[in-house]
């Protein structure tokens, strides 16, 4: 039993060693310009050894997408279960999650130029959805606090929207996501990209959009 659990420890070990080593490859160039063998060789590894735990070249890059995303997600989304986030009004749990969005465009633009370059790799594959299961599953861990903040929000009053909350949710998501993943791709094409700092874009669209659920008037 005890030699089944070590055998199983270290194919995991061996597992997150080749994805670990696919994602430095990936961040510093693309996944279209990668080869397993050059993964293999930054894994220290050879490229039959890869191919053992990933079959090819696309279930690799999503294995890596996903181990990404909870890479980041066990960084982040733990901020969200403290006592001061919990006993605050709806409104006030909103803005902590948008803090959170920001914080992640300051620190992990490596992270949100991959999600970029992830999801033209998946369009131009046509990757199905079924082979997509678990990386979304790892987007939608947020789901459970931006839906409660938005829930807790409508009924104590410090928030007021007409649209469901699964449309609220998924919309400012969108809109956040792709923004930053974006403006960390090519936020700076153009002369006139540095009259707005890139993170006060984010930051400047989240506040909006906070401002936007608080507002009292009638919404369609």
């Amino acid at each position: 039993m005890s030699g089944s659990i070590t055998r199983e420890r270290q194919r995991a070990c061996r597992s997150e060693q080749i994805l670990a080593a696919a994602l430095d490859l990936f961040c510093k160039r693309t996944i279209e310009d990668v080869s397993i063998e050059e993964v293999a060789k930054h894994a220290g590894t050879g490229p039959t050894t890869v191919y053992r735990y990933f079959s090819t070249k696309a279930e690799l890059a999503v294995s890596s997408a996903v181990f990404y995303w909870k890479t980041i997600s066990g960084k982040y989304v733990k901020k969200l279960d403290s006592p001061t986030y919990r006993e605050a009004d709806g409104r006030a749990q909103m803005e902590q999650i948008m803090d959170i969005f920001q914080e992640l465009f300051e620190t992990e633009f490596s992270f949100l130029k991959f999600l970029y370059e992830f999801d033209s790799f998946i369009m131009k594959y046509h990757i199905p959805w079924d082979r997509l299961e678990e990386y979304e599953a790892q987007i939608l861990d947020l789901k459970q606090y931006v839906t409660r903040a938005l829930e807790k929000g409508l009924a104590d009053g410090s928030l007021c929207f007409s649209w469901s909350v699964d449309e609220t949710y998924f919309t400012l998501t969108h809109i956040m996501l792709s923004l930053m993943q974006k403006l960390a791709a090519g936020g700076r094409l153009l002369p006139s990209d540095e009259r707005v700092s890139l993170f006060r874009q984010v930051k400047i669209a989240g506040e909006l959009l906070i401002l936007g659920l608080s507002n009292t008037q009638r919404q369609s």
